[in-house]
Order: C-alpha cells, then sequence, then structure tokens
C-alpha cells in the first residue's frame, strides 16, 4: 500500500565581475553584483555562505552593517584571497602539506571556473582563489576563524572537533561524518512526531490516497500501480521559508517571481505523481496554504515550514542542516525498515545573465553510482523529450556539484535545475502550469525506466 509522509539547497549564480585589486588590499577578491543581487546571493554565488563566519568576514572586510544592501556600481571585497601560483602544485605554492585541503582548494577554484565567476584556471592565469575559511596550517587543523568587530583582521578560536561538519564544503566527495543532532534522543522524538502526524494522510480505499497539502481540487489521489511500491523518495523544494531563492520583477507585469514558489509547485506535482506508481513520498519543505496551483503567477509567501511544522531557520547553513537532519533520519528509519532504493530529489530555479537560455539540468552525487546513472537518465529521456515536443535539441547538462545537500544525503541525490529565472523565455516556461506539470511527469518518468 503506497503511503505518504508529507513533511532544502542550493546554490544560485548571479553574474557578478570580480577582480584582484591593488595594496593595501591585494589579498581579497573583488566583485561587483549584479542588480538585485544581495549579500546572501553574492556569498552563495562564490559558494561562502555554507560558513557562517564568511557573512560575518564579508561584512567587516567592507565596513558594513549587517542587512546592508549592495549597490550594483560598487565593488566589495570578498573573504578569498588572491594567491600567486607558483607553477607548480597548489601545496608548495601555499606550503602547505595537506593533499586533501590541495585537492579542496583545486575542486573549488574549477568549479567557480566552470560557472563563470572565474575567468581562467589557475593553472593558465597563475591566479589562485583561496576562501579565507579553508583552514591551511596543518599544525592547528581544529581552528576556525572568528573575525573581529573592527579592522577586518583575523583571530582564531579553538575549536573542538566533531561538534559540526567538517568544513570541506567545496570538496565533490560525500561528508562522512554525521553532525550532533543525529543523536538518539532527537532521533526518539522526530519518530514520535512523525506517528502523531500521519493523520495529515488518511486512506479513503485501496487505490485513493487524500493528501490536504495538494489543495482540494488535487488532494485525492487515485493509487493507479505500485510500479514503485518499494521505493521512498524525499522531495526538497529549493529554499522556503525566510529565503524566497532567486527573485526577479517583471517590468511588463510588475510581478515578481521568486524560485521558492515555483520550485514548490513543481515538487508538490512531483510529489502526486510518484504517490500515483505506489511510492512513499516525503515532502521536506511545506506550505499549508499552496496546494498546486494553476496560476501563471505564484505569489511570494514566507510561511514555508521544515517537516513538522519547524520554522525554518534565517541562517543558511542551519536551514540546510536542518533539511538534512530530517531527511537522512527518515532514511534511516526506511533502511532499517529493509527499503533500499531511497532518492533525495532537490528542486530549483538558478539566476543568470538575462540572455542565458538554459534548458532543464542535473547534479549527481559522484561517490553515488545511483545518482549518476540517474542523472544520465533523466538527462536523455529529456533530451529525447525536447526533440518530440520542441522540435530542438536538448541544451541541458549534468555534472557533479560539491552542494551540500549533494554531499550530505545518505539517500541518492538528484539535484534538478529548471531554468535560468532572469531570461524571458525561462520564465515563461516556468509559468505555465502545464509545463510545471509536463516537468513533473517527465522526472516521473525517468524513475520507472
Amino acid at each position: 500500500m503506497s503511503t505518504i509522509k508529507i513533511f532544502l539547497a542550493i546554490l544560485i549564480i548571479f553574474p557578478l565581475s570580480a577582480k584582484s585589486i591593488d595594496s593595501p588590499s591585494s589579498k581579497y577578491l573583488k566583485v561587483k553584483p549584479s542588480k538585485g543581487v544581495g549579500v546572501f546571493g553574492l556569498l552563495r554565488n562564490y559558494q561562502l555562505l555554507d560558513q557562517s563566519e564568511n557573512l560575518q568576514a564579508f561584512y567587516q572586510l567592507n565596513n558594513l552593517q549587517p542587512g546592508s544592501k549592495l549597490n550594483k556600481d560598487q565593488y566589495y571585497l570578498l573573504p578569498i584571497k588572491i594567491v600567486k601560483y607558483d607553477g607548480k602544485s597548489i601545496r608548495s605554492t601555499l606550503k602547505c602539506s595537506d593533499l586533501s585541503k590541495a585537492k579542496e582548494l583545486q575542486t573549488y577554484n574549477e568549479a567557480l571556473v566552470q560557472s563563470g565567476l572565474k575567468p581562467k584556471s589557475y593553472t593558465k592565469d597563475n591566479n589562485l582563489w583561496v576562501p579565507e575559511y579553508i583552514n591551511l596550517s596543518s599544525e592547528s587543523s581544529n581552528e576556525v576563524v572568528k573575525w573581529s568587530n573592527s579592522t577586518g583582521k583575523a583571530n582564531k578560536i579553538n575549536q573542538s572537533p566533531g561538534n559540526e561538519f567538517k568544513r570541506e564544503l567545496v570538496s565533490d566527495t560525500k561528508l562522512l561524518k554525521a553532525p550532533e543532532e543525529f543523536n538518539e534522543t532527537k532521533f526518539t522524538e522526530l519518530n514520535k512526531h512523525l506517528k502523531n502526524s500521519e493523520g495529515k494522510v488518511k486512506q479513503v480505499s485501496n487505490k485513493i490516497l487524500t493528501v490536504n497539502l495538494f489543495g482540494p481540487k488535487d488532494s485525492q489521489v487515485p493509487v493507479e500501480s505500485n510500479e514503485l511500491s518499494d521505493q521512498v523518495f524525499y522531495i526538497i523544494p529549493g529554499h522556503g521559508g525566510p529565503d524566497p531563492g532567486a527573485m526577479y520583477k517583471d517590468t511588463n507585469s510588475e510581478f515578481t517571481f521568486c524560485e521558492d514558489e515555483y520550485a514548490y509547485d513543481v515538487s508538490l506535482r512531483l510529489a502526486r505523481n510518484l504517490l500515483t506508481k505506489g511510492a512513499i513520498v516525503y515532502l521536506i519543505v511545506q506550505d499549508k496554504n499552496d496546494g498546486i496551483r494553476d496560476e501563471r503567477y505564484l505569489d511570494c509567501d514566507s510561511d514555508e515550514v521544515c517537516i513538522g511544522d519547524h520554522d525554518m531557520p534565517v541562517n543558511q547553513l542551519k536551514r540546510l542542516k536542518q533539511g538534512m537532519i530530517k531527511t537522512n533520519q527518515l532514511y534511516l528509519q526506511n533502511k532499517l525498515e529493509g527499503i533500499e532504493k531511497q532518492w533525495m530529489i532537490s528542486i530549483h530555479i538558478d539566476s543568470q545573465t538575462e540572455e542565458n537560455r538554459q534548458d532543464v539540468f542535473f547534479y549527481y552525487q559522484s561517490e553515488s553510482k545511483g545518482s549518476k546513472k540517474k542523472a544520465k537518465e533523466l538527462k536523455s529521456l529529456f533530451s529525447d523529450k525536447y526533440k518530440k515536443f520542441q522540435g530542438r535539441e536538448y541544451n541541458g547538462t549534468i555534472s557533479a556539484r560539491p552542494l551540500y545537500v549533494m554531499r550530505t544525503s545518505e539517500a541518492d541525490p538528484i539535484y534538478i535545475e529548471l531554468a535560468n529565472i532572469r531570461n524571458i523565455h525561462d520564465r515563461e516556461r516556468i509559468a505555465s502550469p502545464r509545463n510545471r506539470q509536463l516537468i513533473a511527469d517527465w522526472i516521473l518518468e525517468g524513475f520507472l525506466l
């Protein structure tokens, strides 16, 4: 019998110009944000938002008060040092013997080149970008940076090992160490809450489920087959709560598009699709007021909560941890019940330059064979669909990406970017409720292969 437990990610790319700066601040990267990009978006773009100290460092380096808005005509310093590459190796350049940190920096620089933020590879322009949060001292590997309130100079404080995830967040490999939140007490509390919340879904008959989160017109879900009855899906709509994700104000309609609203609508449609095939589905981010919507313009709000009616933190890293802790606890529970095939699907909308039309593309976890195989299958299926329905070549891609939710997911993860919110054609694609349904239908088909 199909059941559902309806109960977060993100890297968003904003176009920015970047350059090194002259003495006395020659150590730091200087960037100029695009119109509408705030501090969170800027740090997120450079993979700096997963470390909370980077936010404080940014304010200190630029003599800004927390919450300050950015000026698109002004350059800002990022807590990233520009180091002259010696042409031999990262370790010899930085006089660092730690191979894992050298690989971490290599991955970080290559990811920024791939995203277009860094003009050239460090091996070509001899400029190695080194984020401040990466501790290069092999003698003090348990230290983190704490920024002062005045000069912007960093002071180090000791941090005992094991009290949070390792800071190798730009590496592509899976994080093996669980955070302290995965303790027996909290796991027990979660199980109690799950048992108390099962009333959200009630069985009407052997073939019908009632899921109120889908909204009045879609709450009755026919279970058509048991094709996916041996699989569990954890669906994480991008952002939500205090973070709307990527935003774009359409000058023609005066409407503001918010990433989280459109990602959530596609997520609901996908969840419903999966249930019709007998799957067990958990929606990690929920909005009880927004069911599946057939409007073009989905109003932005901030009342989304994490599974279990938990408010979502303002801090991005805490928000990501919250969602992944819930996901991984549920994964363990289902694994103990004998379910082996489990998936985490995170759905987002990208933000790039306006002229960049972007087809749906996929990220996978490099150490997960299932994740990579499924990403390839989805890409192939979407390619066939584009040829059939649009009569053109599909330009989507698949790749491994060092995103927090991908590295911490116990379930095989798939990360999906639906469109470029700043491109007029892409906005039309996600604004159409028919297209949002088609995307959900195609993703479902990809998991039926």
